[in-house]
């Protein structure tokens, strides 16, 4: 007996919108885009370094760093991370910071793991980026020096001087509120709230996309009013540079925050050097030595107690109190 099978015509693919086609065709270009897209302003900026030191070392010419992606989704996993091993070790013995070449070897293995979720390839890099260690001193200045340091600020604000207030209000930023200063500087006007725990701002947090609710001391809220009360109320960043006896213009740089702090730092008498993210380190300090782990972690804004011990000072005479314990 003949059984006759029917003949099943394959169902007709649906018609994709040019858009979906696209999502669909995605090149390395079109990746390397979206990929940047979905990054902090920073963090771009950092792996946009990477990525092209990588392409000068590996490729011959002025290329774009897309060029250097396509060569390495052009090899296997072993090959690629011969190839970028090789550059980190170049790097690092040229003299670059742990924390750079760490940085730049990021940035590629982080555009490849986007490759490979897009399925241009199907391994990724690891193990590439060194141990971070630390090179330059970050402690910041003892609890007496930054007093000594307030003191000259605010005089010379009670005096009159309309950079004085700004600076009182840019210093209270960076020690009392314990910001970053790309954070103080990515500061705007509407940022500024009272809020039913009291006075905060709007803080773009390093690593975070949305900004964070901060709160901010009496100190500080009434240097920013009284910086305020100079700068007007024109929408825009808080902190902003003085033109002229009566008006500002345009946002303070981080590099203008860093003169500014060891201006003010050279007026007080300071022997030491006194960088932004040492009066951060120095504020972190004083409270791990008065505060409880909680209020440590909530004063730098950190989420983990490893960021956090990264400043805190291992001072002499802690290490003598211990020693003196241990001693046999």
């Amino acid at each position: 007996m003949t059984v006759l099978v029917p003949i099943v015509q394959p169902a007709a693919l649906p018609v994709l919108r040019p858009a979906a086609a696209e999502a669909l065709n995605v090149t390395p270009e079109q990746l390397l885009q979206r990929w940047l897209v979905g990054l902090s302003p920073s963090t771009i900026r950092s792996y946009r370094r990477g990525l092209h030191a990588f392409t000068a070392w590996a490729l011959h010419g002025a290329v774009e760093p897309v060029a250097a992606v396509r060569l390495l989704c052009g090899l296997d996993a072993g090959r690629a991370g011969e190839l970028v091993r090789a550059w980190r070790d170049t790097i690092a013995a040229a003299g670059k910071a742990s924390a750079t070449v760490a940085s730049y070897c990021t940035a590629v293995s982080s555009v490849l793991a986007a490759c490979r979720r897009a399925g241009i390839v199907n391994w990724t890099l690891e193990g590439v980026a060194p141990r971070v260690e630390p090179r330059q001193d970050r402690s910041g200045p003892r609890r007496g020096d930054v007093e000594r340091l307030f003191g000259v600020v605010d005089d010379r604000a009670d005096a009159g001087d309309r950079y004085a207030v700004r600076d009182a209000c840019l210093l209270r930023l960076l020690y009392v509120a314990a910001l970053r200063r790309a954070e103080a500087a990515g500061v705007r006007l509407e940022d500024y709230m009272h809020t039913d725990n009291g006075p905060a701002l709007m803080v773009k947090r390093k690593g975070r996309k949305e900004r964070q609710p901060v709160l901010v001391s009496t100190s500080t809220a009434a240097a920013i009013d009284r910086w305020l009360s100079i700068r007007g109320a024109d929408p825009g960043p808080m902190l902003q540079r003085i033109k002229g006896r009566s008006s500002t213009s345009g946002p303070l740089s981080g590099e203008a925050i860093r003169k500014i702090v060891a201006v003010w730092a050279h007026r007080a008498g300071l022997r030491a050097v006194v960088r932004p993210h040492g009066l951060r380190h120095a504020a972190a300090s004083f409270v791990a030595q008065r505060a409880s782990l909680a209020e440590l972690m909530a004063c730098g804004g950190w989420a983990s107690l490893s960021a956090a011990k990264r400043y805190i000072d291992a001072h002499a005479v802690d290490r003598q109190k211990a020693l003196s314990i241990l001693e046999v």
